[in-house]
């Protein structure tokens, strides 16, 4: 590559040039009128732009070289001379390659990772000149070379280019390169290409080089199968792909080898029919024949298994026909982007068949799935339900307006209302109620200081919020919600300051319990009393904790697990207002903090929370009659400092952190099947949308009387 043509267009070719920018050339402009001291200055642009031409033909000539590379497959290694200082200047990982203790000689260095060597040298050259010229059959080399090499400005106008000369044949390519996951922008570019052009894709040929792994699915009717949503089936089957593989000792590639046919469980989890014992209730001929098809053709470790117990959040029972896709609305489903194991897109390619395509392990597969009709007697399915309930006839519980994390919950006037919270970037003071009866949100007038990291309490149909954080201090103000004059006005400051302490009301009063207050989890205590408007001491925890959940239950108020500062708990203790003592209970058989706790049908609820390690799913429940806690139905989704209320004879768990992302999402407690869910009936989730052809018309301008409508259109 001539430097005399250095801003030249090669012809067929992808050029990159280094060229100063506006800020810089203005820059150079106020340093011209810029008042000179008395020292002489000569800036020599011209030197500059010649020095590392003259370097690089010093490099071509092999003279004063310091380095050597040695780059290229172990058939066909070939060396690049270059000069140590320039290439660990413009490339990290050789940088530290350089850096590291090596054996032999440190002027040569052989490179693993398989680098192609026409892509290193075009990177070699732009490393000396800020050039990047690379052929176009080149560019994909150049881009996984230069992600490996960390040259991501290089990396970044490579990915540009590919984006820009994507087509239904090459994107299959695209979307497999290694290092593409680290580049997420172009991930989601490439992705959102596939899913647009997927009728074409499905025929290209790249597509049909990939590993398939085939799948027959057995539903019990031919509504069933028609109302199944085929992005979560195919999400379902990605489950089953991730938990076969992690659980027996097999690969993708010994899934391809057959097919396998699967059932849904009670769980909502697949099985494979041969966990099917012969001569059992769910036996029939046609798994019969498939059992023997499977012994035939011997696929490693996919016999009989026992199945772990799962920690892994729970997919509702209306997840598989649910015809909604969003996934702001359905992210509560699962913990999302995880970029191993991650559902593209689907298509239909017949009448009862679709295909997946999917990231697993990190690489793209297949997944190939008839939907079969099995209707015997005692069919794999006949143990849930036997039929659809009123099929397509759920919503999805519309996200909140933004996302929340330790946030005050309360029950008012049947709504749930949800106040504050902090996502990552501010503390909130907005507040929303969701009406369940028409599955929409509703904004409210917001408090007055921005609150999160706080707990709330409802006395006399008015809601208390308690301290909590404003982004910057703890803070000892509070405030309630008067719904008659519809404002938040001031209550008199809490002793002293503090966030994330438990909150709940018992006869008139307010209990706060608890609390960080900006250097240690603190055992005070204290009451407001709602009729004198005033706080008074009460005794003091035995132990110091912050992010407990605290909840009254048959004239006593719970303070459960927190935070003792370093170590989550798993203690609890009780509160006896008639003696003004605390007690110690049965502790919780997972320490957790930032756990929501609510009384729900005569017994305490600790929901999620934190472990000191992972986000929480798992719900314990406490039976003061027996002294005992019992695990309860998982949630949907991990949720840590999670809001919790009862709301009718629902248990709703609103916002949190699930280990990645601050929660939009709600989800609730469905007493009937005992899951909790983030779909509710038709009948109660009115909307004006309507369903066209697949796709939904939203109309959103609804107004509420008090406030901004904002709602999840029925799908």
């Amino acid at each position: 590559m001539p430097s005399s043509n250095r801003h030249s267009s090669p012809v067929n070719g992808f050029v990159m040039n280094r060229t100063p920018s506006v800020e810089a050339m203005a820059v150079k402009e106020k340093q011209k009128d810029a008042p000179q001291s008395n020292v002489f200055i000569f800036d020599d642009t011209a030197y500059r732009e010649t020095i590392f031409d003259n370097l690089n033909k010093l490099r071509k000539n092999k003279q004063f070289c310091d380095v050597t590379l040695q780059v290229g497959a172990s058939q066909d290694v070939r060396e690049v001379y270059a000069h140590r200082a320039v290439l660990a200047c413009a490339s990290p990982y050789l940088f530290d390659l350089f850096t590291a203790e090596t054996k032999g000689s440190r002027n040569q260095y052989k490179l693993n990772g398989s680098f192609d060597f026409e892509a290193f040298e075009c990177l070699v050259d732009y490393a000396y000149i800020g050039r990047l010229e690379v052929p176009p059959k080149l560019v994909k080399a150049t881009y996984v070379a230069a992600t490996k090499l960390r040259m991501f400005s290089a990396a970044k106008q490579c990915g540009k280019y590919l984006v820009e000369n994507m087509t239904p044949d090459n994107c299959i390519g695209l979307r497999s390169l290694p290092g593409i996951a680290s580049n997420p922008d172009l991930l989601i570019k490439v992705d959102n290409f596939i899913r647009q052009n997927i009728s074409e894709v499905a025929k290209s040929k790249e597509l049909l080089a990939l590993p398939t792994v085939p799948v027959e699915l057995l539903q019990n009717s031919r509504e069933e199968k028609n109302a199944t949503n085929l992005k979560h089936m195919c999400d379902m089957v990605l489950d089953w792909v991730k938990t076969i593989t992690d659980d027996q000792d097999i690969s993708i590639e010994d899934l391809t080898q057959k097919v396998h046919m699967l059932y849904l469980n009670p769980d909502r989890t697949l099985h494979d029919c041969n966990d099917i014992e012969n001569g059992d209730l769910q036996d029939s001929e046609v798994i019969q024949d498939y059992k023997k098809l499977s012994r035939k053709v011997s696929v490693p470790g996919t016999g009989k298994s026992r199945r772990k117990i799962s920690q892994a959040p729970a997919k509702p029972r209306q997840f598989l026909y649910t015809k909604s896709d969003s996934s702001s609305s359905l992210s509560s489903l699962s913990d999302e982007e995880d970029k191993d194991w991650k559902l593209i897109v689907t298509t239909n390619n017949g009448e009862n068949s679709m295909l997946g395509l999917v990231a697993a392990y990190g690489k793209l597969t297949v997944l190939s799935i008839v939907q079969r009709v099995h209707t015997p007697n005692h069919s794999p399915l006949s143990s849930r339900n036997s039929s659809v309930e009123k099929i397509s006839t759920y919503s999805v519980v519309p996200p909140m307006s933004s996302a929340r994390c330790a946030v005050g919950t309360a029950e008012l006037e049947g709504k749930l209302l949800v106040c504050g919270g902090y996502d990552r970037g501010e503390c909130l003071k907005t507040v929303e109620s969701y009406d369940f009866s028409t599955n929409k949100w509703t904004t409210m007038q917001p408090m007055k200081v921005p609150r999160g990291r706080f707990n709330a309490a409802v006395v006399n149909n008015k809601v208390y919020a308690v301290g909590g954080c404003d982004g910057q201090k703890e803070l000892s103000s509070a405030e309630y919600w008067d719904p008659e004059n519809n404002t938040w006005k001031q209550l008199p400051n809490l002793p002293a300051v503090r966030s994330h302490a438990g909150v709940c009301s018992m006869d008139k009063k307010l209990y706060v319990i608890g609390g960080w207050n900006g250097q240690r989890g603190i055992t005070r205590c204290d009451i407001f009393d709602t009729e004198s408007c005033s706080w008074s001491n009460m005794a003091p925890l035995s132990t110091g904790r912050y992010q407990a959940g605290v909840g009254a239950m048959n004239g006593y108020v719970y303070a459960v697990g927190g935070c003792d500062s370093w170590n989550c708990l798993s203690s609890v203790e009780k509160y006896d207002p008639a003696t003004d003592t605390w007690c110690v209970v049965a502790p919780l058989n997972t320490a957790r903090r930032g756990c929501g706790v609510a009384v729900y049908e005569g017994k305490l609820y600790a929901v999620g929370g934190h472990d000191g390690i992972h986000s929480l799913c798992t719900v314990e429940i406490y039976d003061p009659e027996t002294d005992t806690w019992i695990a309860g139905p998982s949630l949907t989704c991990c949720r840590a400092n999670v809001g919790v209320s009862v709301v009718g004879n629902r248990l709703f768990a609103v916002g949190g952190f699930n280990g990645k992302t601050f929660l939009n999402t709600v989800e609730y407690l469905d007493r009937e099947n005992n899951e909790w869910t983030s779909f509710v009936p038709r009948e109660h989730g009115s909307s004006n949308s309507t369903i066209k052809n697949g796709s939904t018309d939203c109309d959103s301008t609804n107004n509420g009387l008090n406030g901004i409508v904002h709602d999840e259109p029925a799908y």
